[in-house]
């Protein structure tokens, strides 16, 4: 896949704009790429962690049924809020200023979620999830500006990274909350990795050659989301990306529960969601490796789609018979994440497009993801089983391959 010819024509139909600045200096480089990779280490930690400790929290908090369904969705909710006016915070402050900022409401969002309180869980998940939103945004933006000849490189590793955040936490939130005594403190601890990637960033910053700024906040270089909405690669990525993100997040929102229901242990059920979430760590490279060229990037969608649905048939029909399974089938499907970031890392004529993209397929994509985590606790509810989120998650899946397919094809 070249990013002279990405899928959807986006370069065709978007305005031209001014070439992005040149890649940073050669001593502040691998710094560069090391705090990027720190960030994306923290793009799931609260999330996973939260997901694990669902259980814990509604006994512990005596948290309401509503509660508790709107936990799991709220940062999808918040990603999606958050992610549309990022667009016009990195105009008005620059990506690397925005991503400070983004850093800085995450810390202190997962340190408010020490309290054990229902208030201090939701209003420190909304402040923290809100600053992952940014954070989502930005990466492909200030992957492309300050590593344009290695997109697919960087996308491999932090995609990578985060995988292996989210599985660390779903792993260990658990036997660490007993460690310390309470769920919520299993909540705020992951407060301390989000500090480390803050004081990595600012260095950065601190380091960068004087006026040197993303291509995201030069003045005057607006992109219209509408112009983006109108051609084919939006409506497709964001589509996709929505799909993907909604089967995603409503696995790692419900799966320890629905696990803990057929009367597996938190901590068993905790560990199945860090093997889907595991998986990705080394797949993300091999899917992105073989992904090169139309023909090869319709086989990855398809794949890793076929992966999703066999995984969710699984759970529908015997979930504990092979729970270590359909993590891993699952988890391959989850690999649908990087493939999307890949096409919009390497669309548009100039990072402020690719922002523009980005911001388009996250703010929505994510309000349609919200759905799924939603959706599922809703289900849950009426029904009192998981036949019916089960069946209704197959019928996403399918849909997401079918939009993979027809992204995967020129125009």
């Amino acid at each position: 896949m070249s990013s002279s010819a990405p899928p959807g024509g986006l370069t065709s139909t978007l305005p031209i704009t001014a070439a992005p600045p040149g890649p940073p200096r050669a001593r502040v480089a691998w710094l560069t790429a090391v705090a990027v990779v720190l960030i994306a280490l923290n793009l799931r930690l609260g999330i996973s962690s939260a997901s694990a400790l669902l259980e814990a929290l509604r006994t512990d908090l005596a948290l309401p049924s509503a509660v508790a369904a709107l936990l799991p969705a709220l940062p999808t909710l918040c990603f999606a809020a958050a992610g549309a006016g990022t667009g016009a915070l990195a105009r008005r402050a620059g990506a690397e200023r925005a991503v400070l900022l983004a850093l800085a409401a995450l810390t202190a969002g997962l340190a408010i979620r020490a309290v054990p309180a229902v208030w201090a869980l939701l209003a420190g998940t909304a402040l923290g999830m809100s600053g992952l939103a940014l954070c989502n945004v930005l990466l492909p933006t200030l992957v492309r500006t300050h590593f344009p000849g290695r997109t697919g490189l960087l996308t491999g590793v932090y995609t990578t990274t985060l995988a292996l955040g989210a599985a660390a936490a779903s792993a260990v939130s658990v036997p660490l909350a007993r460690a310390l005594g309470s769920p919520s403190l299993g909540l705020a601890v992951w407060a301390v990795p989000a500090l480390a990637a803050l004081m990595m960033w600012a260095a950065v910053r601190a380091r960068a050659p004087r006026g040197v700024k993303t291509a995201a906040g030069v003045p005057g270089e607006r992109i219209s989301l509408r112009a983006v909405a109108r051609t084919r690669a939006g409506v497709l990525v964001t589509a996709y990306f929505g799909l993907q993100a909604l089967n995603a997040y409503a696995v790692v929102g419900w799966l320890p529960s629905l696990l803990s229901g057929q009367g597996m242990s938190e901590g068993a059920a905790g560990a199945v969601l860090a093997v889907t979430q595991a998986v990705g760590i080394p797949v993300s490279f091999a899917v992105l490796a073989v992904a090169k060229g139309p023909g090869r990037l319709r086989g990855a969608f398809v794949g890793v789609s076929l992966a999703m649905l066999a995984g969710f048939t699984g759970l529908l029909v015997a979930p504990v018979a092979l729970p270590m399974v359909w993590a891993v089938l699952v988890g391959l499907g989850m690999c649908s994440f990087p493939l999307v970031l890949a096409v919009i890392a390497q669309s548009g004529g100039s990072p402020a497009e690719t922002t523009a993209l980005s911001t388009l397929a996250q703010s929505l994509g994510y309000l349609l993801a919200a759905l799924g985590p939603l959706a599922v606790g809703l289900l849950h509810g009426a029904t009192g089983g998981w036949t019916a989120p089960m069946a209704a998650l197959l019928v996403t899946a399918a849909a997401q391959l079918v939009v993979g397919v027809l992204l995967s094809r020129r125009p």
